[in-house]
């Protein structure tokens, strides 16, 4: 369970374990801090026509290769509605709004939260971005091969809000 932290965050203890709240937690045994670790946000977003979904070939791990739909991190303090639009800038060239907001999406034992809007687009030129290999347009039928856990929930909840 240990984590990257290895030392106290307030004093210069080296960092143990024990069964705090219902889990194996990091603490001091100095001063009893304890270390929560903090999930991960990641937006994502389905930008239509109506008839196609815009998709990038991930250009890296986790699932690179694969085709899915234009997602990454929020930076530290930034808005998660800001971050989608601008992962979804970096990834294709385009310019969008987004419409509305699809839903949270996470896993047990996953440290990743996914936070999934509906987007159309305003400008921009479409062109892979520097952490994808490709940007394209699929048609809504051929999204069977997705890679990540929740992408046929997405789909099907998407569906069920246009």
């Amino acid at each position: 369970m240990r984590g990257n932290i290895g030392y106290c965050q307030r004093c210069p203890t080296e960092l143990a374990e024990k069964h705090i709240e219902g889990r194996i937690r990091q603490y001091c045994p100095s001063c009893e801090f304890v270390v929560y670790l903090d999930p991960k946000v990641v937006a994502a977003v389905l930008v239509s026509d109506g008839e196609r979904l815009v998709m990038v070939k991930r250009g890296v791990e986790p699932q690179m290769g694969r085709w899915a739909f234009p997602s990454g991190y929020v930076d530290r303090g930034e808005v998660v509605e800001r971050a989608a639009v601008r992962e979804v800038k970096e990834e294709t060239g385009l310019d969008i709004d987004l419409d509305r907001f699809i839903g949270l999406y996470s896993l047990e034992g996953n440290p990743v939260i996914l936070a999934v809007y509906s987007a159309h687009i305003t400008g921009g030129n479409m062109q892979a971005g520097h952490d994808a290999q490709e940007a394209a347009w699929f048609p809504l039928n051929e999204l069977n091969d997705l890679p990540f856990p929740h992408d046929q929930q997405i789909l099907s909840d998407w569906r069920g809000l246009i």
